[in-house]
């Protein structure tokens, strides 16, 4: 039975923001990984696949199988991608498909100021600005290169990112979708104990009746 005894649902609108740590979102955990979590949000965690060693090891759990996986509550993982029209800086959004499509819809009508464009894009690096939703959904940056990320240096209980931003960083639109991701990122209420993938799959239908595919390459 796929994560069996692990607690799903539950998580508050209020508890949606982690950091730029992979592993915080999780309400009352210290952010460092995603291993043999429950899942607050029932989303499941955005996963960076590769062969990471030593420090950088957390960040390639195969737990939650590769971002192609479509046992994934939401769909397979896919990027949305995000363009300033004043500086040009782009943003990537990393999530579920759905998360992801639903996103680009919110993104598109609240900061429609700021963009230039929204579409669909390849997977971003880890360097991540922002974790939601228990790191079911991340924020990153075009050019942006945080070290602490690889090392294992990166502080818990940072409130921002930690490494210097590019030069022109687009600050009205990052603050945009970081208040526009907090607030509309899709949620499901009530704490209940996970069955096989078929049934969690179940308690998501509803939502796959207006998926958007979209690509992970």
């Amino acid at each position: 039975m796929l994560f069996a005894g692990r607690t799903a649902g539950g998580g508050t609108r209020s508890e949606v923001y982690g950091n730029s740590v992979y592993g915080s979102g999780y309400p009352g955990l210290i952010p460092y990984g995603v291993s043999h979590h429950d899942f607050p949000f029932y989303f499941w965690p955005v996963v960076w696949w590769g062969n990471g060693t030593g420090a950088s090891a957390y960040l390639y759990d195969s737990e939650y199988g590769l971002p192609s996986n479509t046992s994934r509550p939401g769909g397979p993982l896919a990027t949305a991608q995000f363009q300033s029209n004043s500086t040009g800086s782009i943003f990537y959004v990393l999530s579920d498909n759905f998360t992801a499509a639903s996103l680009i819809e919110s993104v598109t009508t609240n900061c429609s100021f700021a963009l230039s464009s929204s579409n669909t894009s390849k997977s971003p690096t880890p360097y991540a600005l922002q974790y939601y939703r228990a790191s079911s959904v991340v924020l990153s940056l075009d050019g942006y290169n945080d070290t602490t990320v690889l090392n294992g240096t990166q502080n818990p209980n940072v409130t921002g990112p930690e490494a210097p931003l590019p030069s022109g960083t687009d600050m009205t639109l990052l603050a945009c979708l970081n208040y526009t991701i907090g607030r509309g990122v899709p949620l499901i209420d009530a704490a209940t104990r996970p069955g096989p993938p078929g049934m969690l799959a179940l308690v998501l239908a509803w939502f796959l009746v207006a998926d958007v595919l979209l690509s992970w390459f």
